[in-house]
Protein backbone atom coordinates (compact mmCIF):
# COMPACT_ATOMS: atom_id res chain seq x y z
CA UNK A 1 0.00 0.00 0.00
CA UNK A 2 1.78 3.28 -0.59
CA UNK A 3 0.77 6.40 1.49
CA UNK A 4 -1.71 7.95 0.07
CA UNK A 5 -4.01 4.88 0.18
CA UNK A 6 -3.09 4.21 3.56
CA UNK A 7 -4.38 7.91 4.81
CA UNK A 8 -7.83 7.30 3.29
CA UNK A 9 -10.31 5.38 5.35
CA UNK A 10 -14.08 4.58 4.59
CA UNK A 11 -16.60 5.76 6.52
CA UNK A 12 -19.67 3.13 6.74
CA UNK A 13 -23.42 3.30 8.10
CA UNK A 14 -23.42 7.46 8.28
CA UNK A 15 -26.11 9.01 9.22
CA UNK A 16 -27.69 10.52 6.43
CA UNK A 17 -28.07 13.90 7.50
CA UNK A 18 -24.53 14.13 8.40
CA UNK A 19 -22.41 17.17 6.82
CA UNK A 20 -19.05 17.52 5.40
CA UNK A 21 -18.02 19.72 8.34
CA UNK A 22 -19.78 17.29 11.08
CA UNK A 23 -17.41 14.42 9.63
CA UNK A 24 -14.41 16.59 9.18
CA UNK A 25 -14.71 17.85 13.32
CA UNK A 26 -15.02 14.20 14.39
CA UNK A 27 -11.84 12.85 12.42
CA UNK A 28 -9.87 16.35 13.67
CA UNK A 29 -9.35 15.07 16.95
CA UNK A 30 -7.45 12.47 16.00
CA UNK A 31 -5.25 14.47 13.12
CA UNK A 32 -5.46 17.25 10.20
CA UNK A 33 -8.12 15.78 7.79
CA UNK A 34 -7.16 16.56 4.51
CA UNK A 35 -10.14 15.16 2.74
CA UNK A 36 -14.03 14.50 3.08
CA UNK A 37 -15.99 13.42 0.91
CA UNK A 38 -19.96 12.23 1.48
CA UNK A 39 -21.18 10.37 -1.16
CA UNK A 40 -24.09 10.95 -2.20
CA UNK A 41 -26.77 10.06 -4.53
CA UNK A 42 -27.06 11.34 -7.94
CA UNK A 43 -30.59 11.37 -8.37
CA UNK A 44 -31.88 12.09 -5.03
CA UNK A 45 -29.34 13.82 -4.08
CA UNK A 46 -28.61 12.82 -0.48
CA UNK A 47 -26.50 11.08 1.11
CA UNK A 48 -25.96 7.18 0.53
CA UNK A 49 -24.69 6.91 4.01
CA UNK A 50 -20.81 6.65 3.64
CA UNK A 51 -17.97 8.31 2.91
CA UNK A 52 -14.22 8.80 2.30
CA UNK A 53 -11.95 10.64 4.94
CA UNK A 54 -8.37 11.33 3.65
CA UNK A 55 -5.95 12.35 7.02
CA UNK A 56 -2.44 14.35 6.41
CA UNK A 57 -0.50 10.87 7.37
CA UNK A 58 -0.96 7.13 8.07
CA UNK A 59 -0.31 7.41 11.59
CA UNK A 60 -3.55 9.40 11.90
CA UNK A 61 -5.57 7.40 9.86
CA UNK A 62 -4.98 4.63 12.15
CA UNK A 63 -5.66 6.38 15.13
CA UNK A 64 -8.83 7.65 13.83
CA UNK A 65 -9.73 4.07 12.93
CA UNK A 66 -9.04 2.17 15.34
CA UNK A 67 -10.52 4.87 17.75
CA UNK A 68 -13.94 5.73 16.07
CA UNK A 69 -15.01 2.15 14.08
CA UNK A 70 -18.19 1.19 16.09
CA UNK A 71 -18.77 3.94 17.81
CA UNK A 72 -21.86 6.15 17.85
CA UNK A 73 -22.71 9.10 15.53
CA UNK A 74 -25.34 11.06 15.34
CA UNK A 75 -27.36 7.98 16.59
CA UNK A 76 -25.31 5.18 14.49
CA UNK A 77 -22.51 3.23 15.01
CA UNK A 78 -20.02 4.05 12.59
CA UNK A 79 -17.72 1.27 9.98
CA UNK A 80 -14.67 2.52 9.56
CA UNK A 81 -12.45 0.68 7.66
CA UNK A 82 -9.53 1.22 5.10
CA UNK A 83 -10.24 2.55 1.72
CA UNK A 84 -9.43 0.71 -0.89
CA UNK A 85 -8.22 1.99 -4.16
CA UNK A 86 -11.06 3.58 -6.75
CA UNK A 87 -11.72 2.65 -10.13
CA UNK A 88 -11.05 5.46 -12.26
CA UNK A 89 -12.01 3.63 -15.45
CA UNK A 90 -15.36 4.66 -15.26
CA UNK A 91 -18.31 5.71 -13.39
CA UNK A 92 -20.46 3.12 -12.67
CA UNK A 93 -23.20 2.15 -14.30
CA UNK A 94 -21.51 3.77 -17.80
CA UNK A 95 -21.01 1.61 -20.69
CA UNK A 96 -17.63 0.83 -21.95
CA UNK A 97 -16.69 1.20 -25.89
CA UNK A 98 -15.42 -1.63 -27.58
CA UNK A 99 -12.08 -2.13 -28.95
CA UNK A 100 -12.23 -1.63 -32.50
CA UNK A 101 -12.61 -4.66 -34.36
CA UNK A 102 -14.05 -6.69 -31.22
CA UNK A 103 -17.57 -7.92 -32.31
CA UNK A 104 -20.17 -10.15 -30.21
CA UNK A 105 -22.92 -11.10 -32.36
CA UNK A 106 -26.42 -11.49 -31.15
CA UNK A 107 -27.42 -15.38 -29.92
CA UNK A 108 -30.22 -16.23 -31.44
CA UNK A 109 -33.02 -18.14 -29.76
CA UNK A 110 -32.63 -16.70 -26.19
CA UNK A 111 -30.53 -18.12 -23.64
CA UNK A 112 -27.49 -20.58 -24.97
CA UNK A 113 -28.08 -20.78 -28.47
CA UNK A 114 -31.18 -21.73 -30.48
CA UNK A 115 -34.27 -23.59 -29.84
CA UNK A 116 -32.24 -27.24 -31.35
CA UNK A 117 -29.28 -26.48 -29.04
CA UNK A 118 -27.27 -24.96 -31.47
CA UNK A 119 -23.62 -25.18 -31.17
CA UNK A 120 -23.04 -24.90 -28.11
CA UNK A 121 -24.92 -28.46 -27.52
CA UNK A 122 -27.77 -30.23 -26.94
CA UNK A 123 -30.32 -28.42 -24.61
CA UNK A 124 -31.06 -29.73 -21.43
CA UNK A 125 -34.44 -30.21 -19.86
CA UNK A 126 -34.59 -29.68 -16.14
CA UNK A 127 -38.35 -31.09 -15.60
CA UNK A 128 -36.82 -34.98 -16.19
CA UNK A 129 -37.30 -36.75 -19.34
CA UNK A 130 -35.76 -36.08 -23.09
CA UNK A 131 -32.79 -34.38 -23.61
CA UNK A 132 -34.39 -32.98 -26.81
CA UNK A 133 -37.49 -31.57 -28.16
CA UNK A 134 -38.28 -34.16 -31.04
CA UNK A 135 -37.96 -36.79 -28.00
CA UNK A 136 -41.07 -35.14 -26.20
CA UNK A 137 -43.55 -35.00 -29.09
CA UNK A 138 -41.94 -32.40 -31.55
CA UNK A 139 -40.81 -28.35 -31.09
CA UNK A 140 -43.72 -25.84 -31.09
CA UNK A 141 -41.52 -22.91 -31.07
CA UNK A 142 -38.56 -21.47 -29.39
CA UNK A 143 -40.39 -18.90 -26.73
CA UNK A 144 -39.89 -19.12 -23.19
CA UNK A 145 -44.15 -20.79 -22.52
CA UNK A 146 -43.56 -23.42 -24.84
CA UNK A 147 -40.69 -25.11 -23.10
Amino acid sequence: MNQQQTQKLYVGNLNFDSNEDQVRELFGTYGQVEEVKIVMDRFSGRSRGFAFVRMNSADSAGKAKEALNGQPFQGKALVIDWARTEQRDRPMGERRERPAGEFRPRREGGFGGNAAGGERGERRDFRGGGGNRSERGGDHGGGFYNR
